[in-house]
C-alpha cells in the first residue's frame, strides 16, 4: 500500500505555471478556455498583463482575469518577478518585450499573429495581406503560433495554417475568418503546444513584409493604378467601426470611405 502511493507521488505529473499578456476578443476566448480546462491539461494559472488601450473597442480583459480568480498585474516585468511562470501567452498583447524579460521564462512566450508563417509582420497584417495578394499572386492569409524573440513577430513557429483570401474580403471579414482558425489551431493543439520537450519548428515564409503602426497613414497609389487595386485597397481597409484612410493619387488626398459604402452590410 505505502509502496503504491510513493508511485503515485513520484509519477504526478508537475503543473506548468502559466501567465498572460492579453487583450481584445482572441484573449477572452483563450483565456477563458484554458481556465476552464486548467485542471485537464494540469496546468496553473499563476497572473496576467490587462493592457488598457484607449481606442474604438472596449477592452475588459482585467475584469475577466478579476472574474476567473487570475491575478491582474500592471506589466510583464512585475508579472514574471512576482509569479515566475513556465510559460506565457501572448494574445494581442502589443508592446515588445524586452530579451531580459523573455530570457526569464524557462518554456518561452508564445505568441499568436495573424499571418501564414509570418509573411506579415508587424500591424495591420489582414489589411496588407489583401493589397499584397494580387501584387505577388499569392492568394493566401493565415495564423502562426510562434516563439517571441527580440524581433516582432520574427520567433520560431510552432504551428501555422492559411486559408484563401477571397475577392470579395474586406480586413473584417478576412479577420473574423484567420481569428476563427487561430482560435481553432490553438484549442485542438494545446498539449502539443505547451509541451516544450516538442522541439519541431516550421521555417518562417523567406519573403516577408514589417508594416508599422504609421503604415497606413501615407499610402501613395501609383499613377498606372487599375481599378481592381484600388478596389483592393478599399477592401483591405473596411473594417466596422474603424477610421478608414486618406490615399494620396496623382498630388490629390482621396478618402477611400465612399468606395467603401458597397461592402457595408
Amino acid at each position: 500500500m505505502a509502496g503504491g502511493l510513493t508511485y503515485q507521488i513520484l509519477n504526478k505529473k508537475k503543473k506548468i505555471k502559466i501567465a498572460f499578456a492579453a487583450s481584445r476578443d482572441l484573449g477572452h476566448i483563450l483565456i477563458s478556455w484554458i481556465k476552464k480546462n486548467e485542471e485537464l491539461h494540469q496546468i496553473e494559472i499563476v497572473g496576467g498583463v490587462a493592457v488598457n488601450y484607449k481606442n474604438w473597442w472596449d477592452d475588459k480583459i482585467e475584469k475577466l482575469y478579476l472574474s476567473k480568480n487570475i491575478k491582474p498585474f500592471k506589466c510583464i516585468k512585475e508579472l514574471i518577478e512576482q509569479t515566475n511562470p513556465d510559460l506565457i501567452f501572448s494574445f494581442n498583447y502589443w508592446k515588445i518585450i524586452p530579451k531580459k524579460l523573455f530570457d526569464k521564462v524557462p518554456n518561452g512566450i508564445i505568441n499568436i499573429h495573424h499571418s501564414y508563417k509570418l509573411r506579415f509582420r508587424g500591424r495591420y497584417s489582414t489589411s496588407w495581406a489583401i493589397v499584397r495578394a494580387r501584387k505577388d499572386n499569392n492568394w493566401w492569409h493565415g495564423t502562426s503560433i510562434h516563439y517571441i524573440n527580440e524581433n516582432l513577430d520574427e520567433g520560431s513557429i510552432i504551428l501555422t495554417e492559411k486559408i484563401p483570401i477571397l475577392k470579395k474580403d474586406t480586413s473584417e471579414t478576412l479577420f473574423k475568418k484567420v481569428q476563427d482558425l487561430s482560435i481553432k489551431l490553438f484549442k485542438e493543439n494545446f498539449s502539443f503546444i505547451i509541451d516544450n520537450s516538442n522541439k519541431k519548428i516550421i521555417k518562417n515564409d523567406n519573403k516577408y513584409y514589417f508594416y508599422d503602426s504609421g503604415s497606413k497613414n501615407n499610402i501613395i497609389l501609383p499613377d498606372n493604378v487599375t481599378k481592381e487595386e484600388v478596389l483592393d485597397y478599399v477592401r483591405a481597409w473596411t473594417f466596422k467601426d474603424r477610421a478608414l484612410p486618406v490615399v494620396k493619387y496623382r498630388g490629390k488626398a482621396i478618402s477611400l470611405s465612399i468606395l467603401s459604402k458597397q461592402f457595408k452590410r
